[in-house]
């Protein structure tokens, strides 16, 4: 009976899935001479160990830019805008109807 095995590109570390883009890029000597150390050592293919160190880096930016980071002074005046906004004034009134121009409502 035959029991279930990695395939050959997993046992070496190559990325899996289907590529559907490719992305080109040139690195310095020194670098790449690092990156494939770096790989070599986690038993990694260059192509795999690149996607992985690249998604965490994209997923770390994408994180950060997804919230707002306030001082303890932005933070306490937004608190409290929220608690006493301000009255509109004929700027806001006027932003705001334009605003509704683009509204659709649909029943």
């Amino acid at each position: 009976m035959k029991t279930k095995t990695k395939s050959a590109a997993s046992k070496r570390g190559r990325p899996t899935g289907v590529a559907t883009k490719r992305i080109n890029t040139r690195f310095p000597k020194g670098l790449a001479e690092k990156i494939e150390y770096a790989a070599a050592l986690r038993g990694l293919a260059v192509a795999a160990f690149i996607q992985e160190a690249v998604a965490e880096r994209a997923d770390r930016v994408i994180e950060a830019e997804s919230h707002w980071q306030l001082t303890r002074q932005e933070s306490a005046n937004l608190a409290s805008l929220i608690a006493k906004p301000p009255k509109p004034n004929q700027k806001m009134l006027h932003a705001a109807k334009r605003a509704a121009s683009h509204v659709v409502i649909r029943s």
